[in-house]
């Protein structure tokens, strides 16, 4: 089947490129790879998981395509592997790999965010900077982490805290790969899109009202597809404003994760998955946006109902309010000494708010403890 559509990310400097979006296309992932003509041998970084799946038919559309060599790096999956220690083995192998040899390489990150995160910060470090694809295998990284150029691993309890702004040359999307993804899994990456309707576009998150069963089910690829294709045109609106996060327009994306990533770092990255834990964040920004008259009852329930329906959490289990609160005051978003949240102002729309009072912070985490 072809591609089903082609979304381009609209950047200065040559940096622009495209989104291509199909439905058992992966085997031809290597001609499209290819003709970008950016590298003839290729380095796969992957997890172990994904590997089992795809490794084999991604390998072989490459080299089919006229790849002379593909190496593959697999490093384990979760959040707390997104780590230095990760980032060092995948280069070594990547230096091996590459060594006295001076290969046009072309990074291929297959999987996840974790993996594309870290494998994002390898191409962006490596060498300086080398070309790479991102094939996202997660509903979260195809809809979410997947596009825009953050890349980067985990520093001790702070979520991201080393990285880059850098742009893969291709975000290649197989909707099928969605059929083997754990339900847990395809659960958190729906937080994301849910994100997308309350920061931006109200007739997607009434669209997720009605049909979030059949999305979960993967009973209809047509409003999987109309999902998919939205939330990364949002994005991509959202990264050609506001690139590198300077403007205060892509910090709107941010909704939902100054408290979810406090959340992830406070259970050490073993208790919730991402989206778990920005599905938490983003009830609690909906009760603190209330709490200061932002944010209408009717408005809060209906973005609970839904977080709920999806299946997602919305009571905090495993940690603290202390630990909660201590982890937030580490995020990159904790500025000269002042908290920043997206706070919502209605289902379409969100306002950036800083130096919210502890104590209401602290109110909304109690309520939402289990």
């Amino acid at each position: 089947m072809p591609i089903l559509e082609k979304i381009k990310i609209e950047l200065d400097k040559g940096r622009s490129y495209d989104i291509l979006i199909g439905y058992e296309t992966l085997d031809k992932f290597g001609e499209h790879a290819y003709s970008l003509r950016c590298g003839n041998e290729a380095f796969i970084i992957t997890s172990p998981g994904v590997s089992s799946l795809y490794g084999k038919r991604v390998v072989k559309s490459l080299k089919s395509s006229g790849f002379k060599q593909v190496a593959m790096a697999k490093f384990p999956d979760g959040e707390e592997n997104k780590s230095l220690e990760s980032y060092v083995r995948v280069i070594d192998q990547l230096y091996k790999f590459d060594r006295h040899q001076n290969k046009k390489l072309l990074i291929i990150n297959l999987g996840g965010g974790v993996v594309g995160d870290l494998g994002g910060f390898v191409a962006a470090t490596y060498r300086r900077g080398m070309n790479y694809i991102q094939v996202p295998t997660t509903l979260l990284a195809l809809v979410d982490s997947g596009v825009g150029g953050k890349v980067g691993i985990n520093w001790q309890d702070a979520k991201n805290m080393v990285g880059a702004f850098y742009q893969p040359r291709l975000v290649y999307v197989d909707m099928a790969v969605l059929k083997t993804l754990p339900r847990r899994e395809l659960l958190s990456g729906m937080v994301e899109v849910i994100k997308y309707g309350v920061i931006e576009d109200p007739a997607l998150f009434r669209l997720l009202e009605r049909h979030s069963k059949d999305i979960i089910s993967l009973k209809d690829w047509d409003i999987i597809r109309k999902v998919v294709s939205t939330s990364y045109r949002i994005k991509a609106r959202i990264v050609e404003k506001d690139e590198k996060d300077e403007k205060g327009i892509r910090i709107r994306l941010n909704f939902g994760h100054t408290l979810g990533h406090a959340i992830e770092a406070a259970t050490v990255y073993r208790r919730y998955k991402h989206g778990e834990a920005v599905a938490l964040g983003m009830a609690c920004a909906g009760e603190i946006a209330n709490r200061l008259g932002l944010f209408g009852k009717d408005e809060l329930e209906r973005l609970k109902r839904l977080i709920s329906e999806v299946g997602l959490p919305l009571q905090i289990k495993g940690c603290g309010v202390r630990e909660v609160i201590n982890s937030m005051r580490h995020d990159k978003k904790f500025i000269g000494g002042k908290n920043r949240f997206v706070l919502p102002t209605k289902i379409g729309n969100v306002r950036i708010v800083e130096g919210v009072e502890e104590g209401i912070i602290k109110k909304v985490i109690e309520g939402r403890m289990a």
